[in-house]
């Protein structure tokens, strides 16, 4: 028969008397004549009466003392790992979970607890083994299926991901986990809509939750409904002031496709205010927060400000600033200039990292700058922060050094990542793109820090200290533009791949028109500014055969936006859009390269040039007409086309633009023998062996 002091002692722990429960497990546990079994059970109550009191190391002792009477209980072992867990103590927590499996391979709380631990140490494959024993042990088990979910969505397998956390919501409708982590599976996957009805569910079960609340805005934001957004953000900043990001997004939200020039210029002069305001906020709303925190909650990118087409340095400059006080405000050193490490003695350590590292613009421009850089000289680490590899994310592991994957990794523990590998330079190929990796760059990571024109605009960071460009795309006193060093590299920059072009098919097969002027106008909707708007315009009116091929938007939101904005231009000029424009829908890139073979011209645009999109007009001897800007983003065609010799593309004016169009439209002769030209000049845009050495040469010099 069981001692009774123990049921005592388990009412007064029920009844939120922890000391009390002590106190007679206590007597129990140390008692000189009292059976194993009492003793087992007296030592485990006065762990959980330790855990209430705050006092995590006794609870552990006091478990680690029944273990030594019950080595082979599993829901001990379990219970110390969940002690472990809470103590920050993750490997021996994942050491105490794994024993309890293995004690008792159908403990189903155990599994799922040692994928948590195992996902809170970046062993995300390891963490989905374990959540499916957890789901295979307990089919019903629901919060498994969520975390499964949530694991197969880190590793990038999006169907199974979606699969698990869809079996979770079925088995509970209103699981928090499962209606988070599926609407931001759904958002990444461009169902904006689907996203938005699955974090209005999670704000039904919890209206309290302030992160729910937070993503919701931002996904409003994704479809332009900029006052739904700010509702939302203010509702997540009313429930909890640690949110930054909350505070962030609401003083610097910009719209995806603004309506007229009118609201852009309105825009940005309400982000210059939002910035003079996050001064004094963010630092203040830091104070109280740990170091790490901070960090984590500094993700943000103005990715939408610098396809504005305007001078965006005194902006991110202000930027940086901000975030740099920030930071400051908590933890001054993570931002200190760090001594230079590199003597000589050995390879230079070069650490590259982003979410980008895919088949993409940012995987196919600087693939090169990992792979060829010589490992003679260079120790080469890469650090993958999206989730899965494709073929590009393959091959680059297969070629450094070390290969680091931080799928879903926080701020903080990327900067940890980098920090135990101490690299004598850090290179960032974009920053602007991916809110993690920006706030990442805040920090001071290595002696030599760099971005590249992955997003071709200046960070405004004090702690990135170069930034590298393509020299045959910066305008005279380039420098300006930026608050780093520039550096620029010869040619396009890096040894790009020339594209493997399919085999063309008819127009019709597309779902184009045969037998008329065919320009291709490819850019994302964010891309195209009012003025590409009449400018577009002039050209159809210019040419009254023409049509264009475009593509919609992310949300028909978005697309429905731009239409009316274009309609406006196009009536303007006595254009019926309408019967003028084909709207397709988004579609896989061999079927793009199939678009670019059936058009005659592709139309550039004036803010933002075509960079990829150019590339691949280039491959497939699709003539591009181009007006170069101001500044980098806006001269990256203009480059490529004189570099492939053929700067009769290259326009003068909006005037000489025009005309270059109608020409490609109506000669056909002088249309083929630019394409001929682009085909024989390919080679000296393509894998052009120049820009690594010269990046290396670089690094070598000043790393």
């Amino acid at each position: 028969m069981a001692d009774p002091r123990l049921a005592q002692a388990q009412a007064r722990l029920a009844a939120g008397d922890a000391p009390g429960a002590r106190a007679l497990a206590d007597a129990v546990a140390t008692a000189a004549a009292v059976a194993v079994a009492d003793r087992i059970a007296a030592l485990a109550l006065r762990s959980r009466a330790h855990e209430a009191m705050g006092s995590l190391a006794a609870a552990i002792a006091d478990v680690e003392g029944a273990l030594a009477l019950a080595p082979n209980d599993a829901r001990l072992h379990s219970e110390l790992g969940i002690l472990c867990a809470d103590a920050g103590d993750t490997e021996r927590a994942i050491a105490a979970f794994t024993q309890a499996t293995r004690l008792d391979p159908r403990y189903a709380r155990a599994w799922n607890n040692l994928g948590t631990s195992l996902r809170g140490a970046g062993r995300i494959a390891d963490a989905e083994a374990a959540f499916a024993r957890a789901t295979q042990a307990e089919p019903g088990y629901v919060l498994a299926w969520a975390n499964l979910g949530v694991a197969r969505r880190d590793l990038g397998a999006d169907e199974g991901a979606a699969a698990a956390l869809e079996r979770a919501l079925a088995l509970d409708p209103r699981q928090r986990l499962a209606l988070a982590a599926l609407a931001g599976l759904r958002r990444g996957q461009g169902r904006i809509d689907d996203a938005t009805q699955l974090y209005e569910r999670a704000l039904a079960v919890d209206p309290r939750d302030a992160n729910a609340w937070m993503l919701y805005a931002a996904t409003l934001a994704e479809r332009d409904d900029l006052s739904g957004a700010a509702r939302a953000y203010a509702e997540a900043r009313s429930r909890d002031r640690k949110l930054l990001r909350a505070t962030i997004g609401a003083r610097l939200t910009l719209p995806m496709v603004p309506a007229s020039a009118a609201e852009i210029a309105q825009a940005r002069a309400a982000y210059a205010q939002g910035l003079a305001a996050l001064g004094t906020e963010l630092p203040a709303q830091a104070a109280g927060l740990a170091p790490v925190q901070v960090v984590d909650e500094l993700r943000w990118t103005n990715f939408l400000l610098a396809y504005h087409g305007e001078d965006d340095r005194p902006l991110q400059q202000a930027w940086g600033e901000v975030v740099g006080r920030t930071i400051d405000a908590v933890q001054p050193q993570w931002r200190a200039p760090l001594p230079r490490r590199h003597r000589g003695t050995r390879r230079i350590r070069v650490a590259f990292c982003s979410a980008f590292f895919r088949e993409g613009t940012v995987g196919r421009y600087f693939e090169r700058w990992i792979t060829d850089l010589p490992r003679e000289r260079f120790e080469v680490l890469v650090y993958h922060l999206q989730a899965g590899r494709d073929e590009v994310a393959q091959r680059l592991a297969a070629r450094a050094d070390a290969f680091r994957d931080c799928p879903r990794f926080r701020p903080a523990q990327v900067a940890d990542a980098i920090r135990a590998d101490a690299p004598d330079a850090l290179v960032f190929p974009e920053l602007g793109m991916d809110a993690t990796t920006f706030a990442v760059a805040v920090l001071r990571l290595a002696p030599l820090q760099c971005a590249a024109w992955g997003h071709p605009v200046t960070t405004g960071l004090r702690t990135i200290d170069a930034f590298f460009t393509a020299g045959a795309m910066e305008p005279e006193g380039a420098q300006a533009h930026y608050t780093e060093r520039l550096v620029a590299l010869p040619g396009i920059g890096t040894r790009y791949a020339r594209p493997v072009v399919p085999e063309g098919i008819a127009r019709e097969a597309l779902g184009l028109p045969a037998g008329v002027p065919l320009f291709l106008w490819p850019q994302s909707l964010f891309k195209l500014m009012p003025d590409d708007d009449a400018l577009l315009a002039r050209v159809l009116a210019a040419i009254p055969g023409a049509r264009v091929a475009m593509f919609e938007g992310r949300h028909p939101a978005l697309t429905g936006r731009y239409l009316a904005r274009l309609d406006a231009a196009c009536a303007a000029a006595g254009v019926a859009r309408d019967e003028r424009v084909i709207v397709l829908p988004q579609c896989r890139h061999d079927r793009y390269l199939q678009l670019n073979l059936a058009c005659d011209a592709m139309l550039d645009t004036l803010r933002w040039s075509g960079g990829n999109t150019s590339l691949d007009a280039i491959a497939c001897a699709l003539p591009v007409v181009t007006l170069p800007g101001r500044f980098m983003r806006a001269r990256q065609s203009a480059a490529m086309l004189r570099l492939a010799g053929v700067p009769e593309l290259v326009a003068r004016d909006v005037d000489d633009y025009i005309a270059i169009a109608a020409r490609l439209a109506t000669d056909r002769g002088w249309r083929e023998a630019q394409s001929r030209r682009l085909a024989e000049g390919a080679a000296r845009v393509f894998d052009d062996a120049a820009p690594v050495p010269a990046f290396a040469d670089w690094l070598s010099a000043n790393a």
